[in-house]
């Protein structure tokens, strides 16, 4: 039988709001009371913490990824930077010890006068290899540095070790070397022992470059180590070329047959220095 209008529950009525609250708050007394005396909800809240769990798990684990992932990457980032700041103070200092053969070689004047240049008269431009050109009669090699870097046509190339060869094209974000085992290149040395000089030519050999036009009489010993002469304005003074590896004298032949080992490795070059002269305007090829 359907309630009457007279029957149904005025729930707008303000003794039925007061009622409700009542009951509340007598339940949740209650409640508040058995927890207190048995701590039944510390139970109730520690079983559904089991079951949120995975659910909390579940919605942190994106974040946690992301985090892992750019802590790698940045640590990553870290290590290479740390590692091309580290070869590249490597072969600044093999650099500087590579003149010590000058210093060795020569007399107090001069090197009293070398001592009086100013430190900062180079300019060291740190690059890597990113080809090697595949002709077996040209001897060339192309580093990541160009115009854009600050390189300038003719300036000298070294390794750790010593001399490679010079800039002969640059472009804007590359450049192209030759080297002095490159059958077209030339380069002005001396024998640090005694301060004779003559030009290195390049064969076509990775391995050996040779010595023209010396007298058979000339002061050159096995073991001689070359470095440059300065002369010509290219390649600047005193850095380790090549050491001596055989003389020959050929019998009616008024000159000397003389082969150098080039010190630096031109077969395995992996990362090289620019050297140039602040405010100095190269030889043109």
């Amino acid at each position: 039988m359907p309630f009457t209008k007279n029957k149904t529950i005025d729930r707008s009525n303000p003794n039925y709001s007061g009622l409700r609250i009542i009951l509340i708050f007598i339940l949740s007394s209650g409640m508040m009371y058995l927890d207190f005396q048995g701590n039944y909800t510390d139970r109730l809240r520690s079983y559904l913490s089991v079951a949120v769990l995975p659910i909390q798990i579940a919605a942190n684990a994106p974040k946690k990824i992301i985090n892992n992932l750019k802590n790698k990457f940045s640590d990553r980032e870290s290590i290479l930077t740390e590692n091309q700041l580290l070869k590249k103070e490597n072969i600044q200092l093999y650099s500087k010890v590579q003149q010590t053969y000058k210093l060795e070689a020569e007399n107090k004047r001069l090197f009293e006068l070398l001592k009086a240049k100013p430190e900062d008269g180079k300019n060291f431009i740190f690059a890597d290899i990113i080809a090697v050109n595949q002709d077996n009669d040209k001897h060339q090699i192309i580093i990541n540095k160009g115009s854009m870097d600050g390189i300038e046509l003719g300036a000298a190339i070294a390794d750790s070790k010593g001399i490679i060869g010079h800039i002969v094209r640059d472009q804007v974000l590359a450049s192209e070397v030759l080297l002095i085992s490159d059958p077209e290149h030339g380069i002005p040395i001396e024998i640090a022992r005694n301060g004779l000089r003559a030009i290195a030519i390049g064969i076509g050999s990775y391995d050996e470059i040779i010595l023209n036009n010396l007298p058979n009489n000339s002061d050159i010993k096995i073991n001689d180590v070359l470095i440059t002469s300065g002369l010509g304005g290219r390649y600047p003074e005193g850095y380790p070329v090549a050491i001596i590896s055989n003389i020959e004298r050929v019998k009616g032949d008024s000159y000397l047959s003389i082969g150098a080992k080039p010190i630096a490795n031109l077969k395995n070059i992996n990362e090289v220095l620019v050297i140039q002269d602040i405010k100095k305007n190269y030889p043109n090829e």
